[in-house]
């Protein structure tokens, strides 16, 4: 009796880099402290590119590649618009129909992940890292955000470390997030405040425009 070798199917050039430098596992937040030291020797120059140059070349779609290639985890007609910074992509997972607006910074070291239909407008940050300010070293601390479905975050708000935004959630503009924000609040203020409540029934898709 002949045994038939089983052919493995073909790995291109970004699924070995991804395996190899990355490990990528795209239901798990992970920061920037889970990658091995010498590959952040290869990893941040690549991602130093990605946020100087790559980010302003129009096309959603080359910029998107160029994410996931980086270990991001971004589902079906999800973008991220020019001149949006992401630090740590392996750590940056979202869902299905989302769209982030200009100028906005990702700062995912400590990991972002982002639901289903979630708008970001333009200039919003959304940041992970901060230091102990009672440790004589001023060490570095990370934790994760995440950001449910349908949540609106609206332009030059600022989402600080370790928050949670409930689904459907509104988060007005100028606000900076330092808590949990219950399901379809809507917040405002420094620091964010409830000012007021959101419908519960939502069904809407988000679009991006082309050259965006």
């Amino acid at each position: 009796m002949t045994l038939k070798r089983r052919k493995l199917p073909a790995e291109s050039a970004a699924d070995v880099f991804r395996r190899y430098f990355l490990d990528t596992n795209d239901t798990k937040i992970v920061d920037h402290n889970d990658m091995v030291h010498w590959k952040k020797y290869i990893y941040y120059p690549l991602v130093l590119f990605r946020n100087v140059v790559l980010n302003k070349i129009p096309s959603r779609h080359f910029r998107k590649w160029c994410d996931i290639l980086l270990g991001a985890g971004i589902g079906k007609k999800s973008f991220l618009f020019r001149r949006t910074e992401v630090l740590f992509p392996k750590g940056l997972i979202m869902g299905e129909g989302c769209t982030v607006g200009w100028f906005s910074l990702l700062d995912a070291r400590g990991g972002i992940r982002i639901g289903d239909h979630v708008s970001i407008a333009s200039y919003t940050k959304l940041i992970t890292g901060s230091h102990n300010t009672q440790s004589p070293a001023f060490e570095a601390v990370f934790k994760p955000i995440v950001v449910d479905d349908y949540v609106w975050i609206c332009t030059g708000a600022t989402v600080c470390q370790g928050v949670r935004i409930g689904k459907g959630a509104v988060v007005a503009s100028g606000a900076v997030v330092t808590r949990d924000v219950e399901p379809y609040a809507i917040v405002g203020g420094v620091p964010a405040r409830k000012i007021g409540e959101r419908s519960r029934k939502l069904e809407y898709s988000l679009s991006t425009p082309v050259l965006h």
